[in-house]
């Protein structure tokens, strides 16, 4: 059991993406980053990254961290997205498989255990990385809207975080 919760188990986590900033990525020796789209760098549905997701991203730019977009979402968004932060976006089988992670891994041309898997659900994200054995950093949803399956899984994310609390599994100050 305990094997099977530390695959859902972050390494880091953080309130919003835009808290990654680059020395804090650098103290956690990360060159380069693996984002999630949907309620990690844009709310759920919004086609436009907000402001702030831009200028984080052209800091990480500056400061030669790379980026590479890996969505599930299969809608034209992604495209809009990446071509709005000037960042490639990944192709591949749905995470939580590892495929589009080593498409990703080979878009930026990092070191897996230099490079981290950044989203905002367990589930997908967290576990596509610590398959493919990356750091994982679990960010906070950005907002509440979401389809309803994602609003289910949501429940069920909160009880096993609470349980890989309480096993030591899951990072300081998250809450959970």
């Amino acid at each position: 059991m305990i094997a099977s919760l530390r695959l859902l188990a972050p390494r880091y986590a953080v309130r919003r993406v835009t808290d990654l900033s680059p020395a804090l990525l650098r103290a956690w020796r990360i060159d380069a980053l693996m984002l999630d789209l949907d309620n990690t760098l844009v709310a759920w549905a919004e086609a436009a990254a907000p402001a702030v997701v831009c200028a984080w991203v052209a800091e990480l730019r500056q400061a030669g961290i790379r980026a590479c977009i890996v969505s599930n979402n299969l809608s034209g968004r992604v495209r809009t997205v990446a071509a709005q932060l000037q960042l490639p976006a990944a192709e591949g089988r749905f995470k939580p498989s590892a495929d589009k992670l080593r498409r990703a891994l080979r878009i930026l041309g990092s070191a897996p255990e230099r490079t981290a898997m950044v989203g905002d659900q367990i589930f997908t994200d967290v576990l596509a990385g610590n398959r493919l054995g990356v750091p994982t950093i679990l960010t906070e949803p950005l907002g509440p809207q979401e389809p309803m399956r994602i609003r289910m899984l949501r429940r069920i994310e909160h009880v096993l975080m609470a349980l890989m609390a309480r096993r030591g599994l899951v990072p300081r100050g998250l809450d959970v």
